[in-house]
C-alpha cells in the first residue's frame, strides 16, 4: 500500500489520497457501505478536507465511492446487479482490447506476458492464502498479467476503462474472500490464456470472456445466487 507520507513528488495530496483510497477500498480495508466522512478519513490518513473531498469526488465519478445527495460519500454495497454489470462489461470491453493488443502489439508486448505469467507462477508456488501480505501480492501479480495480456491496445481511455472495471472486480473478491482451492488449475487456465494470446489464436478472445466470468460464479454461489445465464 502507498504511504501517503512518502508518495512521489509528482503525486498531489488528493491523486495519492485517491489511490490510498482505492487500495483501502478494493483490499476491503473500508468495507461495503461504510460513511466515508471527511474527519474519520482526515485521521486514517493524515491528510486535510480538501484534498480527500476532491479524492472523493474522483473517486465517485470512477464508480469507487457512492454520492448520495445530503448523506455523503460511502463504499459502495457488495450487490448481484453490480457484480453481473461490472462481469458483462469486462467480458464485452476487455476482449476487444486484446483483439486491438494481438493486432498491434510486438515482441516487447510478448516479452511483457512472458514476464508476468512467470511472476504470477512463482507466486502461487509459494502461496499463502492466509497471509494478507501474500494475497496482497498475488493480487498485485494476477493484476499485472491481465493488463499484459492488453498492453499492446493503443486506446489509453480503454485501457484504462479495463483497468477500472478489474479493480472493481478485485473488490468483490478480496471482500468475499474467494480464495482459489484448485491452483494448479487456476495456474493452467492462465498459462492456456497466455498461450492462446501470443499465438493470436481467435479463440483467446473467448477463453479471456470466460475467465473473467468465472469470478462471478464465485461469488454469486457465496451470496447463494444462480449464476448468471450465458450468452
Amino acid at each position: 500500500m502507498i504511504d501517503i507520507a512518502t508518495a512521489p513528488d509528482a503525486l498531489t495530496l488528493s491523486e495519492a489520497a485517491a489511490r490510498r483510497l482505492r487500495q483501502d477500498i478494493v483490499g476491503g480495508g473500508l468495507p461495503p457501505a461504510t460513511r466515508l466522512r471527511l474527519r474519520d478519513l482526515s485521521a486514517r490518513y493524515g491528510l486535510g478536507a480538501t484534498p480527500l473531498r476532491e479524492a472523493l469526488a474522483r473517486l465517485a465519478a470512477e464508480g469507487f465511492v457512492l454520492l448520495e445527495g445530503q448523506k455523503g460519500f460511502s463504499v459502495p454495497p457488495i450487490t448481484r446487479a453490480h457484480l453481473l454489470d461490472i462481469t458483462r462489461s469486462r467480458q464485452v470491453v476487455e476482449p476487444e482490447a486484446l483483439r486491438l493488443a494481438m493486432e498491434h502489439g510486438r515482441g516487447d508486448w510478448e516479452d511483457g506476458i512472458v514476464a508476468s505469467l512467470s511472476l504470477l507462477r512463482h507466486e502461487i508456488t509459494r502461496r499463502d492464502p492466509a497471509s494478507e501480505e501474500w494475497v496482497d501480492a498475488y493480487e498485485t501479480r494476477h493484476h499485472r498479467f491481465h493488463r499484459a495480456l492488453i498492453a499492446a491496445c493503443p486506446l489509453p481511455s480503454l485501457l484504462r476503462f479495463c483497468d477500472d472495471l478489474y479493480l472493481q472486480k478485485t473488490r468483490y473478491r478480496r471482500v468475499m474472500e474467494t480464495a482459489h482451492q484448485d491452483w494448479a488449475r487456476m495456474l493452467a487456465v492462465h498459462e492456456a490464456l497466455a498461450e492462446a494470446v501470443l499465438a493470436r489464436s481467435p479463440e483467446a478472445r473467448t477463453l479471456l470472456a470466460s475467465h473473467i466470468g468465472v469470478t462471478a460464479e464465485l461469488v454469486l454461489a457465496l451470496l447463494g445466487e444462480a449464476p448468471p445465464q450465458s450468452g
